[in-house]
């Protein structure tokens, strides 16, 4: 049996699902069924590097699609006006004052893989005073926020924004996180005029 430097140092390939899910996988061995090469070969260390530049949204494709379809033809079930009132219920209660935010998306939360998560512009935020908590994921957008805290020592605090569709609303995601605690304050904004009643 290898030792684990050997299986770390040897060729390695990206291979990717019809879901748009990536992996690696040995690059001298047949792919799993249902797999496919996304043509990145390198070491096993080269080949999470290029997975975690690539695999920004980790939502399954039939996921995405399924969302993408909601949002342009609502189920029929739902009256226009129901619609309307939902819809707009979390986006107003987020656009109103500061809410406490912490750093999401996975179980662990650490500087570091927040540090990989901005180097991969995008990252998610949850707000944690909605019922279950609202965890919004979103493109980073560079030139708006302030990132020049210290991630090395875990200290400062920095500015993140970045825009969304969040209940068919367009919003733009604005937050200070302390690094020391990732955790902070943040808040939406409308950029869309909700439609007259």
């Amino acid at each position: 049996m290898p030792v684990q430097n050997e299986i770390d140092n040897s060729l390695c390939k990206v291979v990717v699902n019809e879901e748009e899910q990536y992996s690696i996988w040995p690059a001298d061995r047949e792919n799993a069924p249902g797999w496919k090469d996304d043509g990145k070969r390198g070491t096993k260390q080269e080949c999470l590097d290029h997975i975690k530049q690539t695999w920004v949204d980790m939502r399954p494709l039939s996921l995405r699609n399924q969302m993408e379809e909601f949002e342009k033809n609502p189920p029929p079930s739902a009256s226009p006006r129901t619609l309307k009132k939902r819809r707009h219920d979390l986006v107003d209660r987020l656009s109103e004052g500061s809410h406490p935010v912490e750093v999401g998306a996975r179980a662990e939360r650490t500087i570091q893989l927040f540090k990989e998560a901005i180097d991969r512009n995008y990252i998610h935020i949850r707000f944690t005073d909605t019922k279950g908590g609202t965890e919004l994921g979103f493109r980073l957008d560079r030139d708006n926020s302030n990132l020049s805290g210290d991630f090395e020592n875990a200290t400062g605090i920095v500015h993140v924004e970045g825009s969304l569709t969040l209940d068919y609303v367009r919003v733009r995601c604005v937050a200070d996180i302390d690094l020391s605690t990732l955790q902070g304050t943040g808040q939406l904004l409308k950029l869309e005029t909700p439609e007259n009643s």
